[in-house]
């Protein structure tokens, strides 16, 4: 067979065959009910779209269920033994490791420049944390991992990621200290017995002497600058449009560069690291409807609009399939102000709604059903002392700063209390002398609101919450002013779910068959997550793309 983009028996007269369409996990259906419960009416459909006409004679429902036609207008062609689509930071991981073990390599990218977003990453183990004598509780970890996905993760995957963390973790912390820096080992962590967080999250401190201009994750910078160095061949401003076939098998990419097509063939195999879907509202209603009516608008992925799930749609043209939906959403409760604790919160409308003592996600989701998505945390003027003596047991993202593993407990409000002030400052929280003033600024019935706060009150004294059973020991009344309101949203960071892999990266089809040729890491890859993120490894997002794009950069180095 002539090489392709994709092979004429995947597709028919523009439409999907039974067997491509298969590789799309059956989601004209199941994405047309998902966003029907959600309330989202369906996208529309392209021109295209309402045209094309499945083996089953349906019009698609999406217009990226339609494959496009194979380009023909090639204008360069360029050989290589490995090609990675997209310079993020599982592309960069992959990038690097490859040519540091002698692997011919090339990466495409859409932007500009390479990319990286966070403040750190998550490991099971690593140097820093044998030296600081920090022990995961594996056994929890991974069972808490396996049921905030509810139970359809891949195990074998997360188990691949418990086992090689640490080697790629400290692979990566070389590089770091190589250029003068080094990590803090994170103590923000809950040790809530139901919420249980473990202790791997680590935040590179990079001197400014070493010239890094990363304003995201400076993990990004360093694989890519180590790369380079090891001889891969990074091309910009050249996003990948569709993937080219021989038979059963990828065997390269286009890209759209300034002067026309460029066809990359790849010898040893294509890496799809193009990032999620959240950028694309249409895949967000029928993958993750979730997020759409206020985490999707409220996004804080960087570069905006770039993560239009690129990786996810040429994949299943040439056969891939998603894995089940609906897709996991990482949305955190950081739309508005970040600190809000376990404290009581209460909807637009000054009512409760939720236990407050509960894991990012968990408030995410309540806060998203709530009027204007968004809810305000009510604390006094006791909060500092209410917050450590939580923190034994709490803590986790949101409750106490970004502090050091070992640090004194009582230090965990210092940085809030420089904070909340520049929330008042920016209208997104309020403080009043009395809780009729409060509600006032807040916007909420005045009667209604000290109605909530008197019963969560009463609760608080009498040590049991029986209305949303609450931990006793984060019951903190609201009695003395001054009264604060924060407001708090769910804000979408990244729809990290996608083409359902083996254990070895490669990309599954519609009978469970590898791919030849076709590999997906970062947030391409499916079945890692599933259903919700699961932040009981805080910073997994991060850490599995470092190691898996690690471990698989090693493999195709020697194909």
């Amino acid at each position: 067979m002539s090489k392709e983009t994709v092979s004429n028996a995947l597709f028919s007269q523009g439409g999907l065959s039974r067997r491509a369409f298969l590789g799309l996990g059956a989601t004209a259906a199941v994405a047309a009910g998902a966003a029907g419960l959600a309330g989202c009416a369906p996208a529309p459909k392209s021109e295209a779209a309402s045209e094309a006409k499945g083996a089953s004679g349906t019009s698609a429902q999406y217009a990226w269920e339609v494959a496009p036609e194979p380009i023909k207008d090639i204008k360069q062609t360029v050989d290589t033994d490995i090609l990675v689509v997209g310079a993020g930071l599982s592309g960069c991981a992959c990038a690097c490791a490859a040519a540091e073990q002698g692997g011919t390599v090339t990466v495409v990218e859409k932007t500009s420049s390479w990319n990286g977003r966070g403040g750190g990453f998550g490991t099971i183990n690593s140097r820093y944390m044998d030296e600081l004598d920090i022990k995961v509780d594996k056994v929890n970890a991974k069972q808490h991992w396996i049921a905030q996905c509810a139970s359809r993760a891949n195990e074998d995957l997360i188990v691949k990621f418990f086992n090689h963390s640490e080697e790629a973790s400290n692979w990566l912390l070389d590089k770091a200290e190589a250029v003068g820096g080094s990590a803090m080992v994170g103590a923000f962590y809950s040790h809530d017995d139901v919420y249980a967080e473990q202790p791997g999250y680590h935040m590179l401190m990079i001197p400014k002497e070493a010239g890094l201009t990363s304003t995201g994750f400076a993990g990004a910078e360093l694989l890519h600058n180590d790369a380079v160095k090891a001889g891969a061949e990074f091309v910009f401003d050249s996003p990948a449009v569709q993937l080219v076939k021989e038979g059963d098998k990828v065997v390269g990419c286009i890209c759209e560069g300034k002067d026309g097509y460029v066809q990359y063939n790849a010898k040893s195999g294509v890496v799809l690291c193009t990032g999620d879907i959240g950028g694309d509202v249409d895949m967000c209603k029928a993958y993750a409807p979730v997020c759409v009516e206020y985490g999707q608008p409220r996004s804080q992925y960087t570069p905006v609009g770039v993560n239009t799930g690129d990786g996810h749609k040429m994949g299943l043209w040439a056969g891939a399939q998603m894995q089940d939906l609906p897709l996991p959403t990482m949305m955190h409760p950081q739309a508005f102000c970040w600190f809000h604790g376990p404290f009581l919160f209460v909807n637009d409308n000054g009512e409760r709604f939720m236990c407050e003592d509960t894991w990012v996600q968990g408030k995410s989701l309540a806060i998203n059903r709530q009027p204007g998505g968004e809810a305000w945390s009510i604390f006094d003027a006791n909060w500092e002392s209410d917050l450590v003596r939580g923190l034994p047991q709490g803590g986790g993202m949101f409750w106490d700063s970004f502090r050091p593993y070992g640090s004194d407990l009582s230090l965990a409000p210092e940085y809030f209390k420089t904070q909340i002030p520049e929330y008042i400052k920016a209208g997104n929280a309020y403080e009043a002398d009395t809780l009729e003033n409060l509600a006032k600024q807040i916007g909420c019935d005045a009667a209604a609101f000290k109605a909530t706060v008197e019963r969560y009150n009463g609760l608080c004294e009498a040590g049991e919450d029986t209305d949303y059973y609450k931990k006793p020991v984060f019951l903190t009344p609201v009695k003395q002013g001054p009264f604060y309101a924060l407001k708090v949203g769910p804000a979408l960071l990244a729809v990290p779910g996608g083409l359902r892999t083996n254990i070895d990266f490669q990309c599954l089809g519609a009978e469970g068959q590898p791919i030849k040729g076709l590999y997906a890491l970062g947030n391409v890859q499916g079945d890692i997550c599933a259903v919700d993120y699961p932040i009981n490894v805080a910073g997994n997002s991060h850490g599995r793309c470092i190691t898996y794009g690690y471990l698989l950069g090693h493999e195709l180095a020697k194909a």
